[in-house]
């Protein structure tokens, strides 16, 4: 990539950035957007935009710079806040690795005289500006070396400070007045079978009221409701059809005849009994109470799983016995922290110990033959979404692809726009790996799935890019002479190359 192709990649990256934030500004000021884009000042039952002193589309990044931790964690909460020193660490990583790195290492690569890059036709401009312009063994490589530890520890300590400052965070939230119902409970998945005499609420309560006498407060058993959840639905369906028809009866009062016309409807959606819709809705209303009341109680009676929720009388209780082993068996009577009820994945609970270690294992090996065939068509774009594979491939696109403006946006975008797209289909499928796993609430799902996509990136995109697109690159090479130090030394010489994809890549990302 030359120097012109990777100025119209940033160029184009900060236009596509501009038009977001127009969008993103115009849907907020919409008044029946506010749910989506102020949810915590509702929930808070502030207005949308109170306290903002402009609505101009750059006045939401000046805010976010000036405000206060404090006033960020009033307004949006800790994890706004947790999310805002993840981006002002990495900010500090880049602007502080730049301000050292490009005043110092720019002029010793570029000022160097490197027999490859004068003997190599297609050294870019851009790449006589990276290290790949330095001849082998030179003493400015030295540079590099250093450089690379200084930002190595300089990261590290970064992190480390921002680590710490999270902890912090995490104990002030934790311990402020302001607490959380899910704060003085603990879920217990691995109950053993119900012994005879006893239901399994009892067997719970008498289980732990004798561990933890003097804290414990009470129990609540998880139970199937599905069969619940959807007679609940139905009901809630013929209530507002219910609520919609008076509405439409009363406002024919006094647009047509004094006694009104009562709405009518089909019992099915095309076809059916012509019936009075406003009789209708309530014999069902109470056909669907009626059966309600009678499964909620079959459901109490026959439908207990496996796992419940124990609640104590105060915190610190509750955190401690979310921290304790509980019997000698590890298969029984496992317990974690309490998740946000909006939190729980409902379906998972009843998982047996063993179902969900099988179900780990399984997910684990399909995660990793996915990182390994991935890496088959992430190695192939790293190696054939070049122009000059491109006109090889496909000859009728050289025409097209010779056009100067045509060259240099497709020399810009094509490699790192064909790898977004592949690593976009990613995280849907790491989600539904990770739920299947068995985990019991959305957080940690999305936490096990941002695992499982580091080591993705970590293995597929800088391993597979470089590597691999590296070997292809000197396969010929190879052939010759296969040896490994042969093969060492062209991955010296090329992966320095590969620089200028992921400057792109970033930027598009």
């Amino acid at each position: 990539m030359d120097l012109s192709s990777f100025l119209t990649s940033l160029t184009t990256s900060f236009i596509i950035f501009v038009i977001f934030v127009l969008i993103f500004t115009w849907l907020s000021r919409k008044p029946g957007n506010s749910v989506i884009y102020y949810p915590n000042r509702i929930v808070r039952g502030l207005e949308p935009y109170e306290g903002v002193r402009t609505r101009s589309p750059f006045a939401w990044i000046k805010e976010s710079i000036t405000s206060t931790e404090a006033d960020i964690i009033s307004i949006s909460g800790v994890d706004t806040a947790v999310y805002f020193v993840f981006l002002s660490t990495v900010l500090g990583i880049l602007v502080s690795s730049g301000t050292l790195l490009l005043p110092s290492l720019l002029p010793i690569a570029g000022t160097a005289k490197s027999k490859d890059a004068n003997s190599n036709s297609n050294f870019t401009s851009l790449e006589r500006l990276s290290m790949a312009n330095v001849e082998e063994k030179s003493p400015r490589l030295w540079a590099f070396l250093l450089a690379t530890y200084v930002v190595s520890f300089f990261t590290l300590y970064m992190l480390w400070k921002a680590y710490n400052h999270v902890s912090e965070l995490r104990g002030a939230a934790l311990s402020a007045p302001g607490v959380k119902p899910e704060q003085y409970a603990i879920l217990v998945r691995d109950i053993p079978a119900v012994p005879e005499g006893q239901t399994r609420k009892e067997q719970v309560d008498s289980y732990f009221r004798s561990l933890h006498a003097d804290t414990f407060y009470r129990s609540m058993v998880v139970t199937d409701n599905k069969e619940v959840n959807k007679i609940w639905e139905d009901l809630k369906k013929y209530r507002k059809k219910l609520a919609r028809a008076e509405a439409i009866f009363a406002a024919s009062k006094t647009t047509g005849k004094p006694e009104g016309t009562r709405p009518m409807n089909k019992k099915s959606f095309l076809c059916g009994e012509k019936v009075d819709t406003i009789d209708y809705c309530n014999k069902m209303i109470d056909t669907l109470v009626s059966k309600l009341e009678t499964e909620q109680k079959n459901t109490i009676r026959e439908k207990q799983q496996s796992s419940a929720f124990v609640f104590f009388t105060n915190r610190i209780a509750a955190t401690s016995a979310a921290q304790t082993i509980h019997a000698k068996k590890v298969d029984t009577w496992t317990v974690v922290e309490a998740p946000e009820p909006r939190q729980i994945i409902w379906s998972n609970l009843k998982m047996k110990f063993y179902q969900r270690q099988l179900r780990q294992d399984i997910v684990y090996v399909i995660v990793a033959l996915t990182v390994l065939f991935y890496m088959i068509p992430i190695t192939f774009i790293s190696a054939f979404t070049t122009l000059k594979n491109l006109k090889k491939i496909l000859p009728f696109l050289k025409p097209v692809v010779d056009q100067p403006e045509v060259k240099t946006v497709l020399e810009a975008y094509l490699p790192q726009v064909a790898l977004i797209v592949f690593l976009a289909l990613l995280p849907k499928l790491l989600m539904f790996l990770s739920k299947a796993e068995g985990i019991p609430s959305l957080s940690h799902v999305v936490r096990a799935s941002s695992g499982k996509y580091f080591y993705f990136i970590i293995l597929n995109v800088f391993i597979g890019v470089t590597i691999s697109g590296t070997l292809l690159r000197t396969i010929k090479e190879i052939q010759k002479d296969a040896t490994f130090k042969k093969i060492v030394d062209l991955l010296g010489k090329n992966l320095p190359l590969s620089a200028t994809f992921f400057l792109t890549f970033v930027a598009l990302k």
